[in-house]
């Protein structure tokens, strides 16, 4: 309920303006009010802390005049890989990662309109828009786990506060329309039962890190082992756990599997008596979190999770066309190519990897 009041909420203050030249009163992701610019005035943008997939999914990407240095690397994530060229020549104004490091004065001299922040501490939101005098608009995909409702609230603000309202609305329409294509919902005698292991969480980890109420398998109507423990969210399991648990099915991580795969290296015994293993049915999935999350990778790998363990309900299904239809309703780009170069493909699991 409290979530449906503080999305309403924002419904209520988005784009609130009187005139065409008057400042527009917009609470943000964390609850905070925000003037920002009337929609022909913002032309010139910032987006930090991994904020500029929103504008990405916007389309706006060509009004971005700063980027953090992580956004010059070759990192896992379809913003960054759509944007290369054209982030390739505009300067550096923040060090990114899990320390922000921004460069004000050189922000400032770009003289931003507005600046897109993915945060979890409203301190820094305030601090920035003190030092900048400029709008910042904190965006969010729900934190510390995705959540949808939160993820399509930022999607509307996002478009709102660009001028891309119709952009935002048929792309949360896109997305809302991807569950009714895995239409199966097995009864709980015939349910899949699986484990996801390998999730990023501050780095890569290994087998040991999985989620509970994890969004890709509650999409795919897969059970998931880890919700037995009670706990939401990321978190970490005992090996003996899993063990016990011994689920017929296990998906890995792909930023995970290089520990996992030196793990099974040295504890061949472990992993030989998880029968998934035994029986070939253990698969890698994208990487949905670098730099938070990667929203599209959490629902391409809801596609390739139900192909994997409803394979007689999803005959013709072909989650690498999935991918990449996915990929082109939040980015305007098939991507799935690019994305597997540097992280490998969906597919089976080998743990005798080089």
């Amino acid at each position: 309920m409290a979530k449906k009041i503080v999305l309403l909420l924002w419904a209520i203050l988005l784009g609130t303006g009187a005139g065409a030249d008057d400042g527009r009163i917009i609470r943000d992701a964390m609850g905070r009010t925000v003037e920002v610019p009337p929609v022909h005035k913002v032309q010139r943008i910032l987006a930090l802390g991994s904020s500029m997939a929103f504008v990405t999914y916007m389309g706006a990407q060509d009004r971005v005049v700063g980027v953090e240095d992580l956004e010059k690397d070759e990192l896992s994530k379809p913003y960054i890989m759509l944007n290369k060229k054209l982030v390739a020549d505009l300067p550096v104004v923040c060090k990114g990662g899990a320390v922000r490091i921004p460069n004000f004065e050189r922000i400032i001299e770009l003289k931003p309109d507005v600046v897109f922040l993915v945060s979890v501490d409203p301190a820094e939101a305030d601090n920035f828009q003190r030092k900048l005098r400029a709008p910042v608009v904190v965006v969010s995909q729900g934190q510390p786990a995705f959540d949808e409702e939160i993820f399509f609230a930022s999607i509307l603000l996002t478009g709102d506060v660009l001028g891309c309202t119709q952009r935002a609305e048929e792309l949360i329409a896109g997305i809302k329309a991807l569950p009714k294509k895995l239409t199966y919902r097995p009864d709980p005698a015939d349910q899949a039962m699986a484990y996801v292991g390998g999730l990023s969480y501050r780095g890569n980890q290994d087998l040991k890190s999985t989620s509970g109420n994890f969004f890709p398998m509650i999409m795919a109507g897969v059970g998931n082992v880890a919700d037995s423990t009670g706990r939401q969210g990321h978190h970490f399991i005992n090996k003996e756990f899993l063990l016990q648990a011994n689920p017929p099915l296990i998906f890995i991580d792909a930023n995970g599997l290089p520990l996992i795969v030196e793990d099974a290296r040295i504890n061949p015994k472990y992993y030989q008596r998880l029968q998934a293993i035994q029986n070939k049915n253990a698969w890698v999935l994208l990487p949905h979190t670098s730099y938070w999350n990667n929203p599209e990778i959490l629902y391409i790998n809801a596609f390739f999770m139900a192909k994997t363990a409803y394979p007689e309900k999803y005959p013709d299904m072909d989650p690498v066309a999935m991918a990449d239809e996915i990929f082109m309703l939040f980015n305007g780009a098939p991507q799935y190519e690019d994305f597997v170069r540097l992280v490998g493909p969906l597919g089976p699991l080998f743990l005798d990897k080089d």
